[in-house]
């Protein structure tokens, strides 16, 4: 199910992507400015507000002092904007006739003004572009760089709040990608880090100093419903790998509704049916589910008493994301000003959040090793290094699949090779079992020069050795019988007690002829039976003559 819904995501956000930068190119917003004179008091309590149906009016009268280099900045957000001095219009933000999208996005407007507008009334004509937005008073008197700082030193903090969130994404991206690598771990902490990157992005651009450079750019405004769109699904499926009932449908659901929602709202936008704008309620329906969700599925973990260590941290997390954006609501709502307050909580969650990742991570790797290293020793042999008998069984039980369409077991190609020492009690009798280990040893160094890659080797037995290959070609086979014989005849000629000599014999499975790969075996070990008792009785034949 995981991959699926990865799969949903990454193609739309591939295609909400590309569809912004054409948005972005083909956009045009007429912006007519009067005077392109770039020249910090606040003017929100010198404007007078009227309105006329779903227009707003703001207007004052201008100072009588010199305002060459001076500016007023508005900030618009989804409105369309008019400003005219002395019913003259000296700057305009309204899209283009042919545009199929309503909005004009976020935008710092700088009206310039100079000498000849002292004393003038000025109008800023204010036009929603949706019917449930709302104008702002945000209007900056000064010259346009002093303005343009005023803005940066507000919003810095935020900033530097949502790059921080943005970087302990990616941080931890890498750190899945070149420590964890693979497995479940890689997996729920790839899913946080992908989660954390669309936050920081996300909040990045909601901070609007990027609109500050980058006026009426769509493809600022995409991303944001982008990142806020797609985000909880790498949340939801973080979550599920630390709750212990994360096979429950009720993930999926949530996880297949976000998805549908996707696709909803990136379609509509696209035929240009609704904006994404307008459409947003989607999103915040599937965040209240999300919600739901995540609480109901806690819950059902209290009643079975399996709160972890991590569910615990994470639940203490989202708390205190709840309530530091509680309280940055009211005091905005209360007080009229902005505080970074949101972001903090959530830049906290993630530095938490990512600790007590990387902690579980290190230990469950831990684990890890230690149980390979378990593995190994059960499945090695101490002598040769080889795999032993235990190994030979599973991976021969291995090499069956299942039909996807019958259902019926497949034995997969496969040839298999019996070698039996010649000589080995001889040794052990009469020079001890300290030769016969060493000869044993010189045994298995030949075998790992011959069965590499994918072929398979095991020590089965005392003097008995067992490969396989996947390569049941004839010519494939008899190279490696001539190569494995070279090798035997190159070991003979070394000096040893006895002279170093193998029995070898194989077979293909054959499905008409074997019922199970069992079969094989036995015909590979009859095969290298005979080539044993061939070898004793020429050595007999050799002992006669010599007599």
């Amino acid at each position: 199910m995981d991959r699926r819904v990865i799969k949903i995501y990454i193609t739309v956000l591939l295609v909400g992507i590309i569809y912004s930068l054409f948005a972005s190119v083909s956009y045009q917003s007429n912006i007519y400015t009067w005077e392109e004179e770039r020249g910090v008091d606040n003017w929100d309590d010198k404007m007078e507000l009227a309105r006329e149906g779903e227009t707003y009016y703001y207007k004052t009268t201008l100072p009588q002092n010199d305002l060459d280099d001076k500016v007023i900045v508005y900030n618009t957000v989804h409105m369309y904007l008019q400003v005219k001095i002395d019913e003259r219009t000296v700057y305009e933000l309204k899209p283009s006739e042919d545009s199929v999208i309503k909005t004009t996005g976020f935008c710092w407007n700088v009206v310039s003004l100079n000498a000849g507008d002292a004393g003038k009334e000025i109008v800023f004509r204010v036009t929603p572009a949706y019917s449930d937005s709302r104008p702002r008073g945000s209007f900056l008197y000064g010259t346009y760089q002093d303005v343009e700082h005023n803005i940066l030193k507000n919003q810095i903090f935020r900033l530097i709040l949502a790059g921080m969130i943005a970087i302990a994404g990616i941080v931890m991206l890498f750190y899945g990608f070149f420590v964890v690598r693979r497995g479940q771990v890689a997996e729920t902490i790839l899913q946080f880090a992908i989660f954390a990157t669309m936050l920081g992005v996300w909040s990045i651009c909601e901070t609007q100093i990027l609109d500050l450079f980058f006026p009426c750019n769509m493809v600022i405004v995409f991303v944001s419903h982008l990142m806020l769109m797609i985000m909880p699904i790498p949340f939801v499926m973080f979550l599920r790998q630390m709750y212990r009932n994360g096979e429950h449908k009720l993930w999926d659901v949530c996880c297949y509704l976000n998805c549908v929602v996707i696709v909803v709202r990136v379609f509509l936008q696209v035929t240009g049916l609704f904006d994404l704008r307008e459409t947003l309620f989607l999103t915040h329906i599937c965040l209240l589910v999300f919600v739901v969700s995540i609480v109901a599925m806690t819950i059902h973990e209290v009643l079975k008493n399996r709160l972890t260590r991590q569910i615990k941290v994470n639940s203490i997390g989202v708390m205190v994301i709840l309530l530091s954006t509680v309280l940055e609501l009211a005091i905005f709502r209360f007080g009229n000003k902005s505080t970074p307050l949101g972001s903090a909580g959530f830049l906290v969650y993630i530095v938490v959040m990512a600790i007590e990742n990387v902690s579980e991570s290190r230990k469950l790797m831990e684990q890890a090793r230690e149980s390979e290293i378990y593995r190994k020793l059960a499945f090695t042999d101490e002598l040769t290094g080889l795999l032993n008998r235990t190994a030979f069984t599973e991976d021969l039980e291995g090499r069956i699949i299942i039909d996807e369409v019958t259902q019926n077991e497949i034995i997969q190609p496969t040839v298999i090779f019996m070698c039996d020492l010649n000589d080995l009690k001889k040794c052990n009798d009469t020079y001890g079992h300290d030769y016969g280990d060493q000869y044993i040893k010189m045994a298995a160094e030949v075998l790992k020069k011959v069965f590499v890659d994918d072929d398979r080797c095991y020590r089965i037995g005392g003097d008995e050795f067992c490969a396989w290959s996947p390569e049941v070609k004839p010519d494939k086979i008899n190279a490696k019988l001539r190569f494995l014989e070279k090798q035997i005849q190159e070991m003979s000629r070394r000096e040893f007690v006895v002279k170093f000599s193998m029995a070898v014999g194989y077979a293909v499975y054959e499905e008409k002829e074997d019922s199970n790969l069992y079969s094989t075996l036995k015909r590979a070990d009859a095969m290298m039976y005979e080539k044993k008792q061939e070898f004793k009785r020429q050595r007999a034949m050799e002992e006669g003559k010599r007599g």
